[in-house]
């Protein structure tokens, strides 16, 4: 039997997390353009380029979609986040100002993860959305507050999170009012000097 007919009778493997992570790239493809308000099952598919039943076969739902891709642009985001302080200060401050940096927006995916994370913000939630949702953020407010701490805040607990909350305020400015990211990064960028200064 020739190679082409063996092929021809073989079914090839679904790789479904890329197939899964496809459809998550096209729901952020709709938020990006139009916000979380243009994604349904219908939507997606015509995005991706696949049938209504495909994506139907790996999400039931629109919620469903919105957290896989949420998942995928969260750790993309992580992914960034260690390539830059790869590449930066070797330093607890450094690796701070990095993250900070990445939640006020500036990076498209990291703006449609704000979007989709306000389409959720406002309704009751799952445990498993929840979880989506506040990865991380214990980890991130627990380096702000050691940040702070060195610097010699009389406060570290109440300066870490505001620093977290700055960001997180900056980041919704950005991502759902236009605000403009140079404008947004520089105020972090000052606040964060004022209560660690560069040693």
């Amino acid at each position: 039997m020739q190679p082409h007919c063996y092929d021809a009778v073989v079914p090839r493997t679904v790789d479904h997390d890329t197939r899964r992570s496809e459809i998550a790239d096209a729901v952020l493809a709709l938020v990006a353009r139009a916000g979380t308000e243009a994604v349904s099952l219908r939507s997606v598919a015509a995005e991706a380029g696949i049938s209504m039943g495909r994506v139907q076969h790996y999400f039931a739902s629109k919620d469903a979609l919105l957290l896989h891709a949420l998942d995928r642009s969260h750790r993309r985001m992580e992914q960034r986040i260690e390539q830059r302080a790869r590449s930066g200060p070797d330093t607890e401050r450094g690796a701070l100002a990095t993250i900070l940096d990445e939640l006020i927006g500036a990076h498209p995916e990291s703006r449609d993860a704000i979007r989709i994370h306000a389409a959720f913000a406002a309704r009751e939630v799952d445990e498993r959305a929840r979880a989506i949702l506040t990865d991380g953020d214990e980890e991130i407010l627990g380096l702000a507050v050691r940040v702070v701490a060195d610097a010699g805040s009389p406060t570290p607990e109440d300066d870490g999170y505001a620093l977290l909350a700055l960001a997180g305020g900056l980041g919704s400015d950005v991502a759902l009012h236009g605000a403009p990211a140079e404008r947004a990064r520089r105020v972090l960028a000052a606040m964060l000097e004022r209560l660690a200064p560069t040693r």
